[in-house]
C-alpha cells in the first residue's frame, strides 16, 4: 500500500472506454507523474467512478499504462478521506477472457444496496467487433466492503434491438425515491447519434433490468458519455461528456429524473481539459471528480490526449437551481503560505497602487510580470473593467513578452486559454462567460505542476494543462482596453 499526498492531481490515464494508440509514451521527469505500480511501469488514471461511504471517498478509475497490450482498463481505487491524501488499494475488478465481453473493461458506477455493493461497468472486446456479438456490454461484480470483488458469472446486458451494438457502456445506477426503483441509465447509439437509454429494477440482489426507452436524447451528439444522475435539494441533475463538440462536462436540470432535461444558461462545469466528469457526495457537499488530458510527447504544441490527471471540484446549487463550480475547500486551506508579489517587469500601460494593478492599453496589449511559478500554488484577487477590453486576464510560462506565452482569460465573451507563440494565440480551452462592466469578478487561479486552474467568481471554472508552467514568469495583461486586478495575492503550499 503506497500512500501519495498531491493537492489536486493524480495520475494519469486513457478516457472512455477507448484505447489509446499511441504507443508507450515516453516519461518525462518534469511531468506530475508518480509510480503508483513497480517502477519503471507509470500508471495512468483515467474516467474517475467516485463513491462515498464510511467517511472516505473510494475513487474507483480506470487504469492503464500506455503499453499498446491486448487488455486495458481494469478497475482500480484510490481512497482519501480530505482529497489531499491518496492511498493505492490495487486492483479491484479485472479483465475477462477473450471469448468473454469483458476482455477489456470500461466505465461504470458503484452503489449500496442491503448490505452488499454492486460496481456496474463496461465490458468492451474490440475481438467482437463485426461480429454477431456486441463489442459493448452492460456486466457487474459485487462486493461487501469496497475492496474485494466477485463478478456476477453469466450477467450480460446487451444493445437493445435498433442500437448500435459498438457504442453501449458507462452504467450509472441511481435510486428514484419516487418510484422506489433503481434506475441505470446508460450511454447508446441509435441512428447515428448518441444518446441516453434507461432500465429500472425493484431488487438489486436478483435484478431483472427492464428497458424503458430513452432517457435523454438531444439528437445533437455523436456519443454521451460516463452520465452522472442525481438529486440536490428539491432538483435532479444529468451529468454527461460529450465526444464530438465542446469534449467537455455538461448538466442538465429537472424536478424529476423523468424530465423534461432543461439546458442551464451556463452548462458546462469546465472547459475540453476536464473530461468525463462524475460525481458523489459526502453528506455535506458534492464533488466532481474528472480528469485533465497530456498533450503528446507532453509538449505544449502537442496534441490532446485520451489521457490526464485526476482533478476536483467543489460544486455548489444556487437558489435557481443552477450549479456553480469552486475550489474545495480542504485545498485551497492547504496552500495557506503567503508568498510575495513583486512586479520584475510593467510597461508604460501599468499604473500600481498598493496591491492593485491598473492596465491601460488603448491600443495593443499592455502587462506587467512577477516572479517565477514554482511548486504548487495558488493566486488570488479581483478584477474589473468600466468598458470591456477585447481581452484581459493572466499570463503564464512567459518568455517576458505577450508574444510568446499561455493567456489564460476573458476574450470575447469566454473564459478560455491561448498558447500564444510568435504573436498567434490557439485556443487549448474554452467556456462561455459573459462579463458586465462595472461588476467585479472574484477569482482564484490553483496551479500544481503543470496543471492551472481558473475559478472565476465562485462560479465558473476552467482548467488547462501548460508544461512551461513551472520556473518561468507569470503575468497579467489587458488588450485595446483597461481592467484593474485587486488585491493580488501569492499562496503557496
Amino acid at each position: 500500500m503506497k500512500k501519495i499526498s498531491l493537492i489536486i492531481v493524480l495520475c494519469a490515464m486513457l478516457a472512455s472506454c477507448k484505447k489509446d494508440s499511441s504507443g508507450i509514451a515516453p516519461v518525462d521527469p518534469t511531468a506530475p507523474f508518480f509510480s503508483i505500480y513497480q517502477a519503471p511501469v507509470k500508471g495512468y488514471v483515467g474516467d474517475v467512478m467516485p463513491f462515498y461511504d464510511n467517511n472516505t471517498f473510494h475513487l474507483f478509475f480506470l487504469a492503464d499504462w500506455r503499453d499498446n497490450a491486448p487488455q486495458y482498463h481494469p478497475w482500480y481505487k484510490f481512497t482519501t478521506t480530505d482529497l489531499l491524501t491518496y492511498t493505492d488499494k490495487g486492483i479491484m475488478i479485472g479483465y475477462g477472457r477473450a471469448d468473454q465481453e469483458d476482455y477489456t473493461l470500461g466505465t461504470g458506477s458503484v452503489i449500496k444496496a442491503g448490505n452488499n455493493y454492486y460496481g456496474y461497468y463496461t465490458g468492451h472486446n474490440y475481438l467482437f467487433l463485426n461480429t454477431a456479438r456486441p463489442q459493448e456490454g452492460i456486466m457487474y461484480a459485487t462486493s461487501t466492503d469496497l475492496n474485494s470483488w466477485t463478478k456476477k458469472s453469466g450477467f450480460l446486458i446487451i444493445p437493445p434491438s435498433g442500437y448500435d451494438f459498438n457504442n453501449f457502456r458507462d452504467p450509472n445506477i441511481f435510486f428514484n425515491d419516487a418510484t422506489q426503483e433503481y434506475w441505470m441509465v446508460v450511454g447508446a447509439r441509435k441512428n447515428n447519434v448518441g444518446e441516453l437509454v434507461y432500465y429500472t429494477t425493484k431488487d438489486m440482489a436478483a435484478p431483472n433490468w427492464v428497458f424503458q426507452g430513452t432517457f435523454y436524447g438531444p439528437n445533437k451528439y455523436d456519443m454521451l458519455e460516463c452520465p452522472d444522475v442525481f438529486k440536490l435539494g428539491n432538483y435532479w441533475y444529468l451529468v454527461f461528456s460529450d465526444t464530438n463538440m465542446e469534449n467537455a462536462t455538461h448538466y442538465r436540470i429537472a424536478a424529476s429524473p423523468s424530465g423534461p432535461w432543461i439546458t442551464p444558461a451556463n452548462e458546462l462545469l469546465d472547459g475540453r481539459y476536464f473530461y468525463a466528469a462524475k460525481t458523489t457526495f459526502d453528506g455535506k457537499n458534492r464533488y466532481l471528480f474528472g480528469w485533465v488530458p497530456t498533450k503528446s510527447g507532453f509538449s505544449d504544441v502537442g496534441a490532446k490526449e485520451f489521457a490526464g490527471n485526476m482533478s476536483s471540484h467543489l460544486l455548489v446549487q444556487n437558489s435557481d437551481g443552477t450549479l456553480s463550480v469552486s475550489v474545495p475547500a480542504t485545498v485551497e486551506s492547504a496552500v495557506a503560505k503567503v508568498g510575495t508579489i513583486t512586479a520584475t517587469n510593467k510597461d508604460a500601460t501599468v499604473t500600481l497602487s498598493g496591491s492593485n494593478y491598473q492596465i491601460s492599453s488603448s491600443n495593443g496589449t499592455g502587462a506587467a510580470y512577477f516572479g517565477n511559478i514554482s511548486g504548487t500554488c495558488i493566486i488570488k484577487g479581483s478584477v474589473t473593467f468600466s468598458q470591456l477590453p477585447s481581452g484581459f486576464g493572466f499570463l503564464f510560462g512567459s518568455d517576458g513578452t505577450a508574444n510568446n506565452t499561455f493567456k489564460l482569460g476573458f476574450t470575447n465573451g469566454n473564459l478560455q486559454s491561448d498558447n500564444v507563440i510568435s504573436g498567434a494565440a490557439n485556443t487549448d480551452a474554452s467556456i462561455p462567460y459573459k462579463l458586465t462592466a462595472g461588476q467585479e469578478y472574484p477569482f482564484k487561479i490553483v496551479i500544481e505542476n503543470s496543471i492551472a486552474t481558473i475559478y472565476v467568481n465562485s462560479q465558473a471554472a476552467l482548467t488547462t494543462r501548460i508544461y512551461a508552467l513551472q520556473k518561468k514568469a507569470w503575468g497579467i495583461y489587458a488588450t485595446n482596453g483597461s481592467a484593474t486586478f485587486k488585491n493580488l495575492s501569492f499562496y503557496q503550499k
